[in-house]
């Protein structure tokens, strides 16, 4: 643990209660991680007034080498924060090399984990700056053992398909949905379904070509979700009152 966790995790200690571990949530979110009992805007308030008073003085390699540290912590929320300090991270420290993704999620646990990792500020912009670096890591995320991986290399698509349309990061999304379309496992089919309905924003013409041709391979919810979006602009249908 470097010096900059060590602040991170002592200002965490400081405005929460005893670490906990519900199986129930444990459940939901998909991991075994203990958490510090701590809101998420207290944990948010915490990232963004340490990335403001530090981010002057931090070189690119130290913020990245903060991130390692954190994705390695013994905590789901230690764990957290490393997407946060993500989304609050100047522009100048987000050029990392992409490869670093691939050394962060390893110690990831569950769909919650991943996504506060891989959506946000961050895939919002640099994914799209830097697609060439980023092609080969989403491609080599769908072949992972890690599931962790292979759910990363579709929510990371996520935020830039909101953000703006990019005949690029379309292009991958689709890509990816077919490696993995034949999945089962719902860290994948939910993944599959939050993707397309997101890429409807500015691409919808697109995805209703792509889940009409691939109509017998998509994973149900996936089509379910998606053709709902493309009719109504919702998840799910509304129901009758």
């Amino acid at each position: 643990m470097n010096t900059h966790h060590q602040e991170i995790l002592h200002q965490i200690k400081e405005k929460s209660g005893k670490p906990t571990q519900h199986t129930a949530l444990d459940n939901y979110l998909g991991n075994s991680h203990f958490r510090y009992p701590i809101s998420i805007p207290v944990l948010r308030s915490i990232g963004k007034t340490w990335m403001k008073e530090n981010a002057g003085e931090l070189s690119l390699n130290a913020f990245t080498t903060l991130l390692t540290s954190l994705t390695r912590g013994e905590s789901s929320t230690e764990k957290t924060m490393a997407g946060i300090l993500l989304d609050y991270a100047p522009a100048a420290l987000r050029q990392f090399d992409p490869k670093l993704f691939d050394r962060w999620l390893g110690p990831l646990q569950g769909w919650a984990e991943v996504d506060t990792l891989c959506t946000g500020v961050y895939s919002s912009t640099e994914i799209a700056n830097q697609f060439t670096a980023w092609k080969n890591v989403l491609l080599d995320f769908t072949k992972s053992k890690q599931i962790e991986k292979r759910r990363a290399s579709l929510v990371l698509l996520v935020s830039p398909l909101l953000k703006a349309r990019n005949e690029n990061v379309v292009k991958i999304a689709f890509q990816n949905i077919n490696r993995l379309k034949q999945e089962k496992e719902v860290m994948i089919t939910k993944a599959i379904s939050w993707l397309l309905r997101s890429a409807i924003k500015y691409h919808k013409a697109e995805v209703a070509v792509f889940i009409e041709e691939q109509n017998e391979t998509l994973p149900r919810i996936a089509l379910r979700e998606t053709l709902i979006k493309l009719k109504t602009g919702k998840k799910t249908k509304s129901k009758k009152t």
